[in-house]
């Protein structure tokens, strides 16, 4: 059971979504860089903190409208990844962005973290 969770698939998390939300950012992040990097990459953080924020997010928009604000918020957290990459790394974020598709990394990423959670996220009519 993720940390940020308690029994039942109703139950708000239980820490606040904005620091959530950072997490997941910043474990995405590092694994962006690690794909991109020489090393080896471990996704593993980056898709339990998905989850965390996924389960957080069906909680705050509920099955009617998760899959419509997803979309909108997928595209929204790649700009935002992108921009701190910018300014971060600002001589070698070209580099990256070649390398590796930050929008098709993060997609892959939540669908991952999806599969794993399987029915406790919403569906419409649930």
């Amino acid at each position: 059971m993720s940390a940020t969770r308690s029994r039942g698939d109703d139950v708000p998390p239980t820490r606040p979504l904005p620091e959530i939300r950072l997490r997941f950012k910043r474990s995405f992040w590092r694994y962006y860089l690690d794909l991109c990097s020489a090393g080896i990459a471990t996704p593993g953080e980056a898709y339990d903190a998905c989850a965390d924020y996924l389960q957080a997010r069906a909680c705050q928009w509920g099955p009617e409208r998760f899959e419509v604000r997803l979309e909108e918020d997928v595209v929204r957290l790649a700009g935002e990844i992108e921009q701190d990459l910018r300014r971060r790394y600002r001589h070698r974020v070209n580099d990256f962005l070649a390398r590796e598709s930050l929008e098709g990394r993060l997609r892959e990423c939540l669908e991952t973290a999806r599969a794993r959670l399987g029915p406790r996220l919403p569906t419409p009519g649930r």
